[in-house]
This record gives structure tokens, sequence and C-alpha cells, in this order.
């Protein structure tokens, strides 16, 4: 089952259970997946794209999270929404594998510099949504520079 389905059976849920919170943040959360497709050509939304758009989500919340005061008493509303969305991220790589999925891309590539972006898309096609774009990022530098 897509992820995009999956939000809309736990729409239909929360909303039938008059979860307020839950629905309000899922339907949002829907609609905007849904017209990511839709703007693309009127076809079905990806998964990939659907965890774009979480993600999105919870860096808004995470940056509201940041400029407000502590104590303040949107904060427990915003960091359940917050693990609400996360339940529809995939498990992220720790740090050892996505070491080894590193090395394991970068053998076929030169050890320079200029692999780089190679091995950055390659392991964006390959495992999408499954790691941390930063961390990433670093440990492809020091496997392209050790």
């Amino acid at each position: 089952m897509s992820l995009l389905k999956t939000i809309k059976e736990n729409l239909t849920k929360a909303r039938k259970e008059k979860n307020t919170d839950a629905s309000g943040i899922l339907s949002t959360l829907y609609a905007e997946s849904t017209m990511v497709g839709k703007n693309d050509g009127n076809r079905e939304t990806t998964d990939a794209e659907v965890i774009a758009k979480v993600k999105v989500f919870i860096k808004n919340i995470d940056e509201t999270l940041k400029s407000l005061p502590e104590g303040h008493v949107q904060i427990t509303a915003l960091n359940d929404e917050k693990t609400l969305l996360q339940k529809y991220l995939p498990q992220q790589m720790s740090e050892n594998e996505l070491k080894e999925v590193i090395i394991e891309i970068g053998i076929s590539h030169e050890k320079s510099i200029k692999s780089m972006g190679k091995i950055m898309s390659e392991l964006k096609t390959k495992h999408c949504g499954t790691y941390d774009g930063k961390k990433a990022s670093l440990l492809v530098k020091e496997y392209l520079a050790g």
C-alpha cells in the first residue's frame, strides 16, 4: 500500500475517533501530498514525494519550536504533531550503515572530490529518505578524502 493511502486511512480513522489534532495535521499533509502528483501531470504522488512533504512539515515544526520561548503552551502540541508525522518516515540508517553504503557505492567511482555528486546522486536513488543528507555529505567527503 502506498504511503499516501496509509495517510488517508489514518485520516479517516482519526476523524471517526474525533481526534481533531491528528485529523487536522493529516488532512493538511494528505492534501498537500496529493497536489504534488496532480500538479505534475495529474498522476499519483510517489512515496518519495510524500516523504519529502513529511520532512518539510517536520522541519517547519522544528523551526517553530526553536522560536518559541521555553514553557510555551504550544510546545506539547507541536511535539505531538512531530511524533505523529515521524511515523510516516522510513527508518533512518545508522551512521555505520550509511558508511557501509557509501563505501559500497564509492567503489565504482573514482576516489576524488569530483565523484561526490555522482555518489550522492546514486545514494539518493537507492536509499531515498533513509538517511540524513548532511551526515551523508560529510561521510562522503571523509570517504573521498581518506
